[in-house]
């Protein structure tokens, strides 16, 4: 009686006509059903998931709802179908008796016409299977159900793909399908880690005494960060920006004496799509009064090993507190700001060999040996190599050399870096343990950085890539070496504007003279509240996204994101972002430019 007054009620309130929109089947056939009726299924509710079965259920009666998948008929008698949901699959089987009645009549005739991921719910007995038909490979693998009754609830018309093909269709097709690419395990598995993994980082942030915070998404355009998402609003010449972080709300939030504050929010940037970037994403977002850097260092670090432990069972205690490492170092030895470190191969500073004064003065100069190089990289993939040469720095000109065993000595002699220091070669090829077989690359950069990787950077980078798809170089998922980088450059020079830019965030002290006082107005309310008893405070921001990559063991955040967008910027399941009528832009006050005419 309460079921049904719940959903009078909502029916009530729904539609004024008393009446319920109600769709069934695949061709979407629209009844209207009046609120006197008694609302109940047509089928039984599941007593198991498709992932729970074992041999301990043998002989219970059962009822499981899924999508099925390949029928395997062996003959009218005897018929295989798997179950699947998104905890499992189990095997259902029919098996004809030898005087078979109506009712097992109808039941075959319902396999036979059941397309694959069709939505069924099955009632059966568990049965155990014999030793030679156990399934190692599945944890229901020791049981199957003999089914009694199946109820068909939806079924599927023909799909572009199938969840469990082994060969992926193209990104635009499953990306237009999602909610079908969406029941493939690993896009399953990947968005409970993401949930498993919010949770637990709630979970320790409260419990170290942080107060969870919604900060508007509806913000003000501002004229520091990256590109806006503008929103118009009905009040002509007045348009909302969407947050590109809630930086400046959660800086009010500690002069209001919110002591620690935190959110799982979601960002917005307009920018240039590539694998780990989204229009929208999602980030941990800290702040804390009366800090230093090492207690929110201290902090992160206690969250993390919280995550990896509960999410992935991986114990990191023993490599707390992580290693720290500054920009100066991982660009030397590593050419990146965020270097994996689980390998060596690191990149030598052989300024110290160079005889020619003229050169130091404006580079360094270093060298990238790869060790039994000429054995383990092909021409092609040398070539390859040597493409980045060009392709990311066209100034730049790296010298490439094969140590062979008729050249050991005139290698070093026909370098255009070492023309000047023939009387060093010994001492150059023992510092660097150079032999026969390797292969030694060799760059000048100029001293002054105005990108995140050096050359020689990509070029270890690419070559370790190289190692993994040939099969010569494993590294275990489970590895995973923590790394701070510390001491970043405030600013760097850009090549194309002849101009110092932030490196990594605007929030540093100008020069008073350098002041725009009309863009200081866009920060008028923050100014005045840092003068209104304003404590210290620090904090930080983790890409939750990017995160998530790293723990699912993916390369791309759109395989950890339910809906992502493409590299365009579109939603192709739901085709968005979308034209809006000429009435809707006049509400707002928007004219198209091209229009005008």
């Amino acid at each position: 009686m309460i079921v049904n007054r719940l959903i009078n009620c909502l029916i009530k309130r729904r539609h004024s006509t008393n009446k319920l929109r109600f769709y069934t089947n695949s061709y979407q056939k629209q009844t209207d059903i009046d609120q006197s009726v008694n609302l109940q299924a047509t089928f039984p509710s599941r007593t198991h998931t498709c992932g729970d079965l074992r041999s301990s259920h043998v002989n219970q009666h059962v009822v499981l709802s899924g999508w099925a998948q390949r029928i395997r008929k062996l003959s009218p008698e005897l018929i295989f179908l798997p179950i699947r949901d998104s905890y499992g699959t189990t095997q259902l089987v029919y098996r004809s008796p030898s005087l078979a009645d109506y009712t097992n009549l109808i039941l075959q005739e319902k396999l036979s016409q059941l397309s694959t991921e069709s939505v069924i719910c099955v009632e059966g007995v568990v049965i155990q299977r014999s030793q030679d038909t156990i399934n190692k490979n599945m944890p229901t693998g020791e049981i199957e159900v003999e089914i009694d009754k199946l109820h068909c609830l939806n079924p599927a018309n023909t799909l572009p793909f199938l969840p469990s093909d082994k060969k992926l269709s193209s990104e635009e097709v499953r990306s237009k399908h999602r909610y079908i690419d969406l029941r493939r395990d690993t896009l399953q598995n990947n968005l409970r880690k993401r949930s498993l993994a919010s949770w637990i980082i709630r979970d320790f942030l409260v419990d170290e005494g942080f107060v969870e915070v919604e900060t508007p998404i509806l913000f003000k355009s501002t004229p520091e960060g990256a590109r806006e998402f503008i929103v118009p609003t009905r009040t002509k010449g007045l348009f909302y920006a969407l947050t590109q972080s809630p930086q400046q709300y959660k800086q009010l939030l500690m002069v209001g004496g919110i002591d620690k504050y935190f959110q799982i929010a979601k960002c917005f940037r307009d920018e240039d799509l590539r694998a780990d970037r989204q229009p929208e994403f999602t980030q941990i977002d800290l702040e804390m009064s009366f800090v230093k850097v090492d207690d929110i260092i201290s902090l992160i670090e206690k969250m993390l090993v919280q995550v990896w432990k509960k999410v992935l069972g991986i114990d990191l205690t023993n490599k707390v507190p992580f290693q720290r490492m500054t920009f100066n170092e991982a660009m030397r030895k590593f050419g990146s700001d965020k270097p994996d470190t689980r390998y060596g191969m690191e990149i030598r500073d052989i300024s110290s060999f160079i005889s020619d004064l003229s050169v130091l003065s404006e580079y360094y100069v270093e060298c990238l040996v790869i060790k039994n190089g000429i054995t383990l990289l092909s021409n092609s993939e040398i070539e390859s190599l040597k493409l980045l040469d060009t392709s990311e720095d066209s100034k730049a000109k790296c010298e490439f050399h094969k140590i062979k065993a008729d050249k050991l000595n005139s290698w070093f002699f026909d370098s255009h870096l070492l023309k000047h220091s023939s009387n060093l070669y010994d001492s150059f090829t023992k510092e660097l343990n150079i032999e026969v077989g390797d292969f030694v690359i060799m760059n000048k950069r100029k001293k002054n950085l105005t990108k995140s990787w050096t050359l020689l950077g990509r070029i270890r980078s690419q070559f370790i890539t190289l190692l993994q798809l040939k099969g010569i170089l494993d590294i275990s998922p489970l590895e995973h070496n923590f790394l701070w980088i510390e001491s970043f450059p405030l600013f760097t020079y850009n090549d194309d504007t002849g101009q110092l830019v932030s490196t990594h965030h605007p929030f540093t002290a100008p020069l008073s003279e350098d002041i725009d006082n009309e863009e200081i107005k866009g920060f008028e309310h923050l100014i005045n509240a840092l003068g209104h008893g304003c404590p210290p405070h620090g904090g930080i921001a983790i890409g939750f996204d990017r995160l998530l990559t790293i723990i699912s063991e993916t390369n791309s955040i759109k395989n950890v994101i339910a809906f992502p967008k493409t590299a365009s910027g579109n939603d192709l399941t739901v085709f968005s972002p979308s034209e809006i009528s000429k009435e809707k832009m006049k509400e707002y006050g928007i004219q198209l430019i091209s229009d005008k005419n």
